[in-house]
């Protein structure tokens, strides 16, 4: 039998997380392929989240070949997160098996349905409301906070995300986990869906030119810009939560200032640190999103937002005049705030 050996790196964050996914992608024809964890000794939200799914992607593109793995027993830590389970091995708590606790949130995955569901069943209107509450709970969970700057901003950032999930993905489902380390003051939220991806979303606006998967990445970090909402387009008159299409904007700048933003999408993932802006090459159906805040430097969210979102008005009064709004003008507002590396 022709077998194929897969060595997984010893640290998966970001950067090696995609690159071990390319690796995937254009593996050698082999009957058996075999993964093999044993040099695996650091793994982060984001890594277990994307990769799970990356792993049975790889495994559905070569159905008739035998997929075993090797030296993952001791990586207990992924398996009670649910990773194995995630990709289909036979090890460890299943995702959202786990209850969490004041550190960390598993790999989970949620049904769009059981959102509606709950709304229907607390006589809801709009499902915004239900995401708010979830996400508010989400983020007293991983910060074991009744309140506060930390618990508001983290709410705030799960709430903004979920809702482009649901509102705009269509995406039967999508996957989260995150985990807090209270010793680095750090906390890390990964957010994945499999569905029509930014670039067909962002698109179903009239007024965007979208040429490619980056362009749809710069157009939705603009503070005004969605994909649902724009001038002409009908609002549902109960729908507080309607997309004002300022959520990227706001989550971006937050997290890019107080730790870092990435967003993955199609053919390209873009990275906000600080003042830095880095574009990566990937290849992923669908969007993830990665969060990262330092505890240590959040300011309190009211005086934060209301600084992010006077900026993020000046941004779109810019463009009110211009007819269609392109990518080489998202380009320049990014390359004022961001230096590309």
């Amino acid at each position: 039998m022709k077998s194929h050996r897969i060595i997984v790196p010893t640290k998966l964050r970001l950067t090696s997380s995609i690159g071990f996914a390319k690796r995937l992608q254009s593996l050698p024809n082999a009957e058996e392929y075999e993964f093999d964890f044993q040099g695996l000794n650091w793994m982060e939200p984001f890594a277990m989240l994307y990769l799970s799914n990356e792993i049975r992607k790889c495994k559905s593109q070569h159905k008739a070949s035998c997929f075993c793995a090797r030296g993952f027993q001791n990586r207990t830590y992924e398996a009670h997160m649910g990773f194995f389970q995630a990709f289909g091995l036979d090890f460890g708590k299943r995702p959202g098996e786990a209850k969490g606790s004041d550190t960390y949130l598993p790999v989970t995955f949620l049904e769009v349905n059981q959102l509606e569901e709950e709304a229907a069943a607390e006589d809801i209107k709009v499902i915004g409301e239900i995401i708010e509450k979830r996400s508010h709970k989400l983020a007293e969970v991983l910060t074991q906070q009744s309140g506060g700057a930390l618990v508001d901003t983290l709410a705030y950032s799960l709430r903004e995300v979920i809702r482009n999930v649901v509102e705009h993905s269509e995406s039967a489902k999508f996957g989260y986990c995150a985990q807090y380390w209270p010793a680095d003051q750090r906390v890390e939220i990964a957010i994945l869906d499999t569905g029509i991806g930014m670039r067909q979303t962002i698109s179903e606006n009239p007024y965007l030119q979208v040429n490619n998967d980056r362009d749809a990445l710069n157009l939705s970090l603009m503070p005004g810009v969605s994909g649902k909402t724009y001038k002409g387009k009908r609002k549902n008159p109960y729908d507080a939560w309607a997309s004002s299409g300022y959520g990227l904007y706001v989550t971006s700048r937050l997290c890019s200032s107080e730790g870092s933003f990435f967003i993955c999408s199609g053919d390209t993932g873009l990275l906000l640190e600080g003042s830095k802006r880095q574009y990566l090459e990937t290849n992923f159906r669908g969007t993830v999103l990665r969060l990262v805040l330092r505890t240590d430097r959040i300011k309190e969210l009211g005086r934060s937002l209301r600084r992010i979102l006077k900026e993020g008005d000046a941004i779109a009064k810019q463009f009110n005049n211009e007819e269609y709004l392109t990518a080489s003008l998202t380009s320049r507002v990014l390359s004022r705030d961001f230096e590309e590396s």
